[in-house]
């Protein structure tokens, strides 16, 4: 923890920045692979009020258990291609806050491990951290398709990928499951990078060094 720490306190902007700029990326991918996909620009976008829906939602719902249920998945944003002939949003992406809760905790924990690279000066456990996020990416996705006549969720990718909806939909609870799965794989890259952190021997580190980190004798 101390390693880690510090880490973070030596170069708070960069792991900040990277941290956003993650966030910033996926949403951009998400959107741009709707638009590879369909061959349409968003033509409409519309944030909501969630405040007042939060209002509403727990003054109109006895159970707080079953209001803050609903309020974590009230959208925030949406952005998507409305259909001039229809007047329905044919595809969406969708902000909605458990999601969003998700991405973000992905992208602070993929800046730590980009960190904690920079400080050993080396990169271990790439492939972990990859698939990691790939698998807390995938599974967190608010996407909506007419076609699946659903609520956004992560397995409208691999519909519009060409998977039967039916199916897709059908595999849709395991997305948690690929979150826990992802979560796992990126801690066990960064504890490797502490170890690394912590494998090195005090000689072979500078006094200038701005990061460096040499455990305590107990």
């Amino acid at each position: 923890m101390r390693a880690l720490l510090e880490a973070i306190r030596k170069r708070p902007l960069a792991w900040l920045a990277f941290a956003l700029g993650f966030i910033a990326v996926y949403h951009a991918l998400l959107l741009g692979a709707m638009v590879a996909r369909f061959g349409s620009w968003p033509n409409y976008a519309t944030a909501y009020d969630f405040v007042e829906g939060y209002r509403l939602t727990f003054a109109g719902t006895p159970s707080v258990r079953d209001a803050l249920s609903i309020a974590l998945t009230e959208p925030w944003f949406d952005i998507g291609y409305l259909s001039p002939q229809w007047g329905i949003a044919e595809w969406s992406l969708m902000i909605l806050p458990a999601k969003l809760a998700m991405i973000v905790l992905l992208g602070l924990l993929l800046a730590t491990f980009a960190v904690l690279a920079l400080v050993s000066r080396g990169v271990a456990c790439t492939t972990a951290a990859g698939l990691g996020a790939g698998l807390v990416g995938m599974a967190n996705a608010t996407l909506f398709w007419v076609v699946c006549c659903a609520t956004p969720t992560w397995v409208i990718a691999l519909a519009m990928l060409g998977m039967s909806p039916s199916l897709a939909l059908a595999i849709e609870p395991f997305g948690h499951v690929l979150t826990i799965g992802g979560l796992a794989l990126l801690g066990c890259a960064i504890t490797t990078q502490l170890r690394r952190i912590a494998a090195r021997p005090a000689t072979s580190l500078s006094i200038s060094e701005p990061m460096a980190w040499v455990p305590s004798a107990s």
